[in-house]
């Protein structure tokens, strides 16, 4: 049987070092795979037991790995709302170098961003995915080094 202080004890166990970060992880799981299930229409239906949990926890559909599963269909709702709204827009091989703050609280409240050799401001909430170091192909980057 699992449950919450289990996957607690785990996920400390395994090296998380912020007992108030798992206690939300632990505690909010099972809500948001229903979340992720019924927002996104997702099969997270087989439920596995991965390297160092001591019970069954790890979602996945019957056709890709979880993350991707996840991923995917995250990435496909955000275009949907770039491109039907102006809530959100996604601007790629571009590469933010300043993030815009608020003098008196410190909060980001834009960023600047160099693309074709040009500085573009933006205002407003910032999401930076850079793709991972995987990403970079440039001839100094983390993979060429050490491929």
């Amino acid at each position: 049987d699992d449950s919450i202080e289990l996957f607690t004890s785990d996920t400390l166990k395994g090296g998380a070092k912020r007992p108030e970060v798992v206690k939300v992880l632990c505690g909010n799981s099972g809500e948001d795979v229903d979340w992720l299930v019924d927002k996104f229409d997702l099969d997270l239906s087989l439920v596995a037991r991965l390297g160092g949990h001591s019970a069954p926890r790890t979602h996945r559909g019957k056709e890709r790995f979880p993350g991707m599963t996840i991923t995917y269909a995250l990435i496909q709702m955000l275009e949907k709302v770039a491109e039907k709204t102006d809530r959100a827009r996604i601007i790629t091989k571009a590469r933010a170098h300043k993030l815009l703050t608020n003098d008196s609280k410190g909060a980001c409240v834009g960023l600047i961003y160099e693309k074709g050799g040009k500085d573009i401001k933006e205002y407003g909430p910032v999401i930076l995915a850079s793709g991972g170091f995987g990403a970079d192909f440039t001839q100094n980057s983390l993979l060429a080094q050490y491929r």
